[in-house]
């Protein structure tokens, strides 16, 4: 019987069956072999039209320090992963990569067409930088530079003078770093020296207005404070036996003008043999007298710089004052109970009788007279002794109280110097190893970058991948073919099977297919 349409019946029949698809598919062959075919042809004649593009890259190692850490320390302390981003910006710039443009002669044909900064733009994108770390994955080993472009040859001479540029600006970036550590510590160096000037300024003004009271003094304070105590405590025990001499020749001076006045008036004028007259040659010596008979004695054996002579000027020199003053405060002579006297009987040309003992008592007079003198001056040199040791003895005390407050004072001053001092000894050992390490910058022994593996001319093309490309044509091309015919056949909504009748449904017989041809008609049994 012949084909129909479906029925309302089928549209309960189920999906479409791997079957039905197949004979679908099968009903439009050629057409889906002819698509496929065409777009196949187009894909292969469109790839190989693209233009081959060409990659050349450079290996470039991170060679590390060459001197050991433990002898010089780097003052470059970035990572090197920052650093070649850094140094990625730099050379990335407009200004560098238009002049590699310029030189080479790249990108002719977009330059016509677009502006300088769209290809700059193409050049970053045609640049690539891939790090690679070490076998433990910790810090970066080495880094590959690549650069994608037309010309085989010019891409290879890119890629290494962009390599060249990661090398020299590696070098310079770093050495820039250490000179600019160096300049920075002599900044803060000449910084810390004038902190430590002042500081030592203010120390040494501190110490110049406390000399004698300072905490390291206080032992010498407090020795000096004894030694001083023995001493006052000497000059008392001298005053208190000079007051006991005084107090003695005072007496003893007494009772012998006394006698001397006893002797006088009981002795009258009269001729004797063994007595001596006043205004005689034989009159008693007074004391000047005697001390210039010995100074007139010890020139005769000595020259005047002996400390014999010497002394004897020095005492007659006393003498001679003391007698000036004792004549100055001398009272007038008291006239005898027979109204005369021994001046005035000398000057009126009486005779005295003057008796050894006489002599004897007025030469111990003159004595006693110049031990009290000498007695006196040892107990005012004494005294003025005490005064002067009672005044030291104050004021150590008084530097003694101070010591707690200017102790206080000089830790702080101290604290101070020695912070300063501290730190500038740390920058003055951090601008030497900053030194070191600059030099060794210098002389390009710190961690570079070192080309290995330069880059070379390649032979094949990076891009397009020309049988990868066909070969997803010609799959694309055969999947519309597929989808074209399937669409075809499945707008015409026929029955192709009686497995697409629903479940259950009886078939009573097979139709043949008929075809039918232009000039006959053909009956074909199936």
């Amino acid at each position: 019987m012949p084909t129909t349409t479906k029925t309302q019946a089928t549209s309960t029949s189920p999906e479409f069956s791997p079957l039905s698809i197949a004979r679908m598919l099968w009903k439009r062959r050629r057409l889906a072999i002819a698509v496929w075919l065409v777009i196949s042809a187009l894909t292969a004649v469109v790839v190989q039209r693209l233009q081959a593009v060409y990659k050349a890259e450079v290996l470039v190692l991170v060679d590390p320090q060459r001197i050991p850490e433990n002898f010089v320390s780097s003052t470059v302390g970035s990572d090197i992963a920052d650093r070649l981003a850094l140094i990625s910006q730099d050379i990335m710039s407009r200004t560098r990569l238009l002049k590699i443009i310029n030189s080479y002669n790249l990108y002719p044909q977009q330059r016509q067409r677009l502006t300088e900064d769209e290809i700059v733009q193409q050049m970053r994108k045609d640049i690539n930088v891939t790090v690679e770390h070490s076998w433990t994955g910790g810090r970066m080993a080495a880094f590959r530079l690549s650069y994608q472009g037309t010309d085989p040859k010019t891409i290879a001479e890119v890629a290494n003078r962009l390599a060249g540029l990661y090398v020299a600006e590696n070098y310079r970036s770093r050495e820039n770093q250490a000179e600019g550590t160096v300049q920075f510590l002599d900044n803060q160096l000449d910084e810390a020296k004038r902190s430590l000037d002042e500081q030592e300024a203010k120390v040494s003004q501190f110490k110049l207005q406390h000399n004698g009271e300072l905490p390291q003094q206080e032992n010498s304070i407090l020795t000096a404070l004894g030694d001083m105590r023995v001493q006052l405590q000497g000059a008392q025990d001298a005053i208190n036996r000079g007051q006991n001499d005084k107090m003695m020749l005072e007496t003893t001076l007494s009772s012998a003008e006394s006698e001397e006045a006893a002797l006088v008036r009981s002795l009258q004028p009269k001729a004797h043999g063994s007595a001596l007259l006043i205004g005689d040659s034989s009159r008693p010596k007074t004391n000047v007298e005697l001390l210039e008979s010995k100074l007139q004695a010890l020139r005769t054996r000595y020259t005047p710089n002996h400390p014999d002579v010497q002394e004897a000027e020095r005492e007659l020199a006393i003498a001679k004052r003391d007698e000036q003053v004792e004549l100055a405060n001398a009272p007038k002579p008291s006239t005898n109970s027979d109204g005369s006297n021994a001046n005035r009987q000398a000057a009126s040309g009486q005779q005295v009788v003057v008796t050894p003992e006489l002599l004897r008592d007025r030469e111990r007079i003159a004595g006693l007279r110049t031990q009290l003198i000498a007695t006196k001056r040892n107990l005012e040199a004494a005294t003025k002794a005490r005064e002067n040791l009672i005044g030291q003895i104050a004021s150590a005390e008084s530097r003694t109280n101070r010591l707690p407050i200017v102790e206080q004072e000089m830790a702080a001053l101290t604290r101070d110097y020695q912070i300063s001092q501290a730190n500038y000894k740390s920058l003055l050992d951090k601008k030497l190893a900053a030194g070191v390490a600059t030099d060794m910058e210098r002389s390009k022994k710190s961690e570079r970058f070192n080309i290995i593996d330069p880059a070379r001319a390649p032979q094949k093309p990076f891009k397009p991948q020309r049988a990868a490309l066909t070969t997803v044509g010609s799959i694309v091309g055969l999947a519309i073919g597929l989808l074209l015919g399937f669409g075809l056949e499945y707008r015409k909504q026929e029955l192709l099977g009686e497995w697409e009748l629903p479940f259950g449904t009886v078939i009573l017989g097979r139709v043949p297919v008929i075809q039918m041809s232009h000039d006959r008609k053909a009956l074909n049994v199936s």
